[in-house]
């Protein structure tokens, strides 16, 4: 009886390290604990820039929520500094350097890993400031990345003259995704895949920078 048992695992085991091997399919969690705040630029009674179909500050919060459902995928914790059409002045008196403050405070409130403030009027594009040492890294990382599946990106640009980036502390950068008055970038910035593409590449470079901390 000892024989056939012994004979009986021998082929169990046979059998067992000859199938194919079956894996699980799992959403990257590769930003778990890494706090990600995302600036959607204009809102409320700053419209921004408009043109061949767009309200700059719709398409930027569009594609700012975009971002953050995918980066709560891959397991970031995200904030925005708004969830709709509006801004965060508090007073109606020099009302854009308000809601720029505000936007700086927010952020600097929350200390996150990562800012990434969305505009949408000077084409696609990565500024960044010296104020913090990590700054040029983002940019370079997201251009680099951005580079390798879309085909309209122009190469990284410090500007140290916003009054908002001039008070954030915390690591980050301005994407500009397009030119809205140009009709090529206006029809690829309404066409849902392309969002999708953008979003997706914005994503995977995020995640290749923290790899490299």
């Amino acid at each position: 009886m000892n024989k056939y048992k012994l004979l009986i695992l021998i082929c169990f085991f046979l059998i067992t390290i000859t199938l194919p091997k079956v894996t699980a399919s799992v959403n990257s969690m590769d930003l778990l604990g890494k706090v990600i705040i995302l600036d959607s630029g204009h809102g409320g009674v700053d419209a921004g820039a408009t043109g061949n179909q767009i309200i700059e500050k719709d398409l930027n919060l569009i594609l700012t929520r975009k971002l953050e459902k995918e980066l709560v995928s891959r397991g970031a914790t995200v904030y925005l500094t708004r969830e709709d059409d509006k801004d965060l002045s508090t007073t109606t008196i020099n009302r854009k350097r308000s809601d720029l403050y505000n936007r700086a405070k927010y952020i600097n409130k929350i200390s996150p890993n990562m800012y990434i403030t969305n505009s949408s009027w000077r084409g696609l594009q990565v500024f960044y400031t010296t104020k913090n040492e990590e700054n040029k890294l983002i940019a370079e990382t997201i251009t680099n990345h951005l580079k390798e599946s879309i085909s309209n990106v122009r190469e990284i640009k410090k500007d140290n003259t916003y009054y908002m980036y001039k008070h954030i502390t915390s690591p980050g950068v301005l994407i500009e995704a397009g030119f809205i008055s140009n009709p090529n970038d206006s029809y690829l910035l309404r066409n849902k895949e392309y969002q999708d593409k953008l979003i997706s590449s914005i994503s995977d470079s995020i995640e290749i920078y923290f790899q490299k901390k």
